[in-house]
């Protein structure tokens, strides 16, 4: 397969951001919801998100359609005596299309997330992956709370990228 340049979502990526979203759900969520309905209220979600500045998606595109992406949301902490700001980052929604997968796509979609933290200066980014996916976020840099901690990790823990 050809190499794809990873890069930053673009408000006209919509429709194609609500079609991986909606391939990434359950049949009974796609039942929900059919694409047709949902992409027009996923396209004004993202448009908003978008212009927030608060969101930002990282994209695989090959030469006719995305076939990957993953979302950071930066989230403002309560006001700290002696810290202008202080903001974290959370890791959300990472999918890449089945034909894709095992290309090292969410890698490099990640890599560019964790430079746009530092380059916004987050104070570190959050992730609740999914058993699969554990791999992916350990090998940036992850660590549970429990393994900054130096305790057993649960289950289902969220796993943190300390960026400063």
């Amino acid at each position: 397969m050809p190499h794809v340049i990873i890069r930053l979502a673009i408000p006209s990526d919509a429709a194609q951001l609500a079609d991986l979203r909606w391939l990434s759900r359950e049949p009974h969520a796609q039942r929900a919801e059919p694409l047709a309905e949902f992409t027009p209220r996923f396209s004004a979600w993202l448009a908003t998100a978008l212009d927030s500045g608060q969101w930002l998606a990282a994209v695989a595109p090959d030469s006719t359609q995305l076939v990957g992406c993953m979302f950071l949301q930066q989230v403002a902490t309560v006001p700290v005596p002696g810290v202008l700001s202080r903001h974290w980052g959370y890791i959300t929604h990472s999918f890449v299309r089945e034909t894709y997968r095992n290309q090292s796509l969410g890698t490099r979609m990640l890599e560019l997330l964790i430079g746009q933290a530092r380059q916004l200066q987050l104070h570190e980014l959050h992730v609740w992956p999914s058993f699969a996916a554990v791999s992916l976020y350990t090998r940036a840099g992850f660590l549970s709370p429990e393994q900054l901690r130096a305790a057993e990790p649960p289950d289902e823990s969220s796993y943190v990228l300390p960026l400063s």
